[in-house]
Formats: structure tokens, C-alpha cells, sequence
């Protein structure tokens, strides 16, 4: 059976080199080949401009073109919004593909005019959004059947240090509450610690995501304590009906940090990280006891860890991609152990179309 995977090395940002990962897993556990989609050269500056959601994506539909045909068995298209789907400026692109997986990061209520074009350029056998909360939203609003696959990372490139390497004492990466923030700087000032946090809203020019991903793990392996907050409380214009899973829990757990903050408010979160991931703080404490809540953490920072290390032990293995990989394909019946009735049957490839 030949799978394809859709990516695009174009893409630059802080969040691909996550959607890299989950490609890459994919690869190595399916076979999936590689493909990107081709540009025209004659549209290809209008092409970047036309994107789902856009000032000028009314365009897009003047840029479709014939020419482009693939041919594989299973094709995996993952991508972190529906902003990034290219396929739709072809005709007839699918005419030899056989089952089609649509994986999307992120499905809040505003990409939902994208996902409707996404889900209107081809027939998908099965639509998986990462957020568990926007199941019921996709379905009232698209009028068909999603499932929530968690979002995950590769536990090679976030795993738990020596307690005696972790160099950073606190760190915040993305998301964060100034009052927390400015807090935090004074106090790690005036104690003497590393407190380290983005200083930047987007990668430098040329820089590959996989790289800056690779370094934001080591970082985050050798920080003691991770803070974090969810979308709703820092982007409530972001996300008004469900509270998001998204990729920094995973990080930081299977980082070993010890994460203080304010967990989402999904049902499934403690099943996917256990009781009490999260040391809860009050963002509106007064200064003295905002220095007293930390103060006392940073005492008992070695029980801490060690409850974090026992975290991961007993926990990592829900954090994976390669598990969503084994859990898409069971969802799809392409698993190797799906009982003969229920795996799917395969489309043979065409002819004249691009072997993959």
C-alpha cells in the first residue's frame, strides 16, 4: 500500500517545526513519500499572496490550473491551519488517490470559512481536528463527522535532562500574562535567577523551523520551571467556545519541567497527563505574594522534578506523535491489526498520473 504525504519546506514560523515533526513521524512509521504541491512560475508571486482567509483569496479560483495528478494508495495531508492547503488551485489532482486523511492543528472558529473551502476542493474519507473541544463546532458547522487526535511531540527531542544540567530556572515561551511576566522579572533579578522568555514574534529570515525547534527543546530540557497559560485566558478573541490543547503542555511535560500557570479546561487533559500537572497561580496576587508563591517553589524544587520525572515515566508514552500516527491509522482501519473486514480497500493507480 503507498502512502504520500503532502508538506511544504516554505512554510517558516515558530509552530512548523512541530508540524515537521508529525510529518516525520509519519514518514518513517507509514512509508509515506514526501510531495510538494508545484508552483506555476508565471502566478507563483500572486499564488503566495491568494492564501485561505485572505485579503485576496476571492483570487484563488483565477489560479487553477490542470497538469498536476498524483497517484497513491493513502494520502496524509497534516497541516497547522487551513490556511496552508495549496491543492485546491488544481484540477483533478485526486483523480488517483485513494483514501484521504485531512489532519488540521488548529480549528478555531475563525479558520472555519477556510476549512469549508478545504473540505469543498475533494472528497475526505476522514477529517481530524487536534482539540477535542472543536469537535461538536466542526460538525454543526460543516454538516459532517470529525474526530480529535491530541496534538503530540517526538520524545527524542523533548526528554527530561539531569536535574544537575538544568541551567534555565524559569522560562515562558508564547503565551503569557504581563502581570505574571513583569512579576517574574523583578523577582528572578533580584533572587539571582535565569528567567528566559521569547524576545521575538517570528523566526529570522532563512531560518529552518526544524533547527529553531531542535534548539527550543534543549532549552526547554534544561529549564526547572515552565510557565504557562492557556489560549482562552491570554487570546480570548483567539478561541471563544472550547479551551485548546495545544503543543506547549506537551512540550513542557515531556520536558520534565515543572509547570505552573493555569491548565486548559478540557475534560481530557488529565487523561492525557495524569492529576495536578499544572501548579496553579493566581495571576492577580498582590507582588509580595506573588515573590512568596514562587519563592516557596523554587525551595522545593527538587520534589518538584522528581514529581515531573514520575510524570513522565508513567505518562510519556500518550505523548508521542508516533502513538498519533498508530492511532489515526486504527481510526482510519489502515492499522496492520485492523481485523481483514475493516481495513479499507485501496483505489489502483491511474494512467497518466504521477507515481508517487
Amino acid at each position: 500500500m503507498k502512502h504520500a504525504v503532502l508538506v511544504n519546506p516554505k512554510l517558516s514560523g515558530f509552530e512548523y517545526g512541530m508540524l515537521n515533526d508529525f510529518q516525520d513521524e509519519i514518514i518513517d512509521l507509514t512509508g509515506a513519500v514526501p510531495f510538494e504541491a508545484p508552483e506555476n512560475g508565471r502566478f507563483s508571486a500572486l499564488q503566495r499572496k491568494v492564501v485561505h482567509g485572505g485579503r485576496y483569496a476571492f483570487l484563488r479560483p483565477l489560479l487553477r490550473r490542470s497538469g498536476f495528478s498524483l497517484s497513491t494508495d493513502v494520502l496524509w495531508v497534516a497541516m497547522m491551519g487551513p490556511e496552508n492547503w495549496p491543492l485546491d488551485l488544481y484540477r483533478n489532482w485526486d483523480s488517483h488517490v485513494g483514501f484521504k486523511i485531512l489532519y488540521l492543528f488548529d480549528t478555531m472558529e475563525r479558520h472555519l470559512p477556510s476549512i469549508r473551502r478545504v473540505l469543498k476542493s475533494t472528497k475526505w474519507d476522514v477529517t481530524i481536528t487536534s482539540f477535542s473541544g472543536a469537535v461538536p463546532l466542526l460538525e454543526a458547522e460543516t454538516g459532517r463527522q470529525w474526530f480529535a487526535v491530541p496534538q503530540g511531540v517526538k520524545l527524542s527531542r523533548f526528554r527530561p535532562s539531569h536535574d544537575d544540567l538544568r541551567l534555565i530556572d524559569i522560562c515562558s515561551y508564547g503565551r503569557r500574562l504581563d502581570r505574571v511576566h513583569n512579576s517574574l522579572i523583578d523577582l528572578c533579578k533580584n533572587n539571582g535567577w535565569h528567567y528566559e522568555y521569547t524576545t521575538a514574534t517570528g523566526l529570522a529570515a532563512g531560518t529552518n523551523p526544524t533547527e529553531h525547534y531542535r534548539q527550543y527543546a534543549w532549552h526547554l530540557r534544561h529549564s526547572i520551571f515552565n510557565v504557562c497559560w492557556p489560549v482562552e485566558m491570554t487570546n480570548p478573541q483567539r478561541v471563544r467556545t472550547f479551551s485548546p490543547i495545544t503543543c506547549r503542555w506537551f512540550e513542557a511535560a515531556a520536558s520534565g519541567n515543572v509547570i505552573v500557570g493555569r491548565p486548559p479546561s478540557d475534560p481530557g487533559f488529565e487523561e492525557l497527563f495524569g492529576p495536578e500537572l499544572v501548579t496553579d497561580v493566581n495571576p492577580d496576587l498582590p507582588d509580595p505574594d506573588m515573590r512568596y508563591f514562587f519563592e516557596s517553589l523554587w525551595e522545593n524544587r527538587a520534589h518538584h522534578l522528581q514529581v515531573a520525572r514520575r510524570r513522565h515515566e508513567t505518562n510519556s508514552h500518550k505523548w508521542s506523535w508516533r502513538t498519533r500516527v498508530r492511532e489515526i491509522e486504527r481510526l482510519a482501519g489502515l492499522a496492520q491489526d485492523a481485523p481483514a473486514g475493516d481495513v479499507l480497500v485501496t483505489r489502483a493507480a491511474g494512467v497518466g498520473s504521477k507515481a508517487i
